[in-house]
C-alpha cells in the first residue's frame, strides 16, 4: 500500500504526522460506513501516544461488523507504520544528542 511505503520513508516526524493526518481526513469522507470507531479518526492528532491509543482501540475493538473488517485491518496497518515509524525517529534524536 502506498501509504504505508510514503510514511516508512517520511524525511521527518512531522512528514509521518502530516500523512496520517492526511490519511486520516482522508476517511471522513467514508468512515460512516466503514464501521471505524469514532476516536480512532477523530482529528486533530495529538502525538505518538495519541497514535498508540488509537492503535489499541483498533486492537481491543471486537464489535467491528464485518463490512469494517477490511478497512479497520488497513487503518491498524496505517498506525502501526506510523508509531514504528516515529520510534526510529525518536531513537535516532536520542542518538544524536
Amino acid at each position: 500500500m502506498m501509504i504505508l511505503d510514503a510514511i516508512d520513508t517520511a524525511s521527518s516526524e512531522h512528514a509521518v504526522f502530516f500523512l496520517v493526518t492526511a490519511y486520516i481526513e482522508s476517511l471522513h469522507h467514508f468512515h460512516r460506513g466503514l464501521g471505524i470507531p469514532e476516536e480512532v479518526v477523530k482529528l486533530p492528532i495529538t502525538g505518538v501516544s495519541d497514535l498508540e491509543e488509537r492503535l489499541d482501540c483498533l486492537h481491543h475493538k471486537v464489535d467491528v461488523p464485518p463490512e469494517a473488517v477490511v478497512p479497520a485491518c488497513e487503518v491498524r496497518a496505517v498506525l502501526a507504520v506510523a508509531v514504528q515509524r516515529l520510534a526510529l525517529e525518536a531513537a535516532h534524536a536520542r542518538e544524536n544528542r
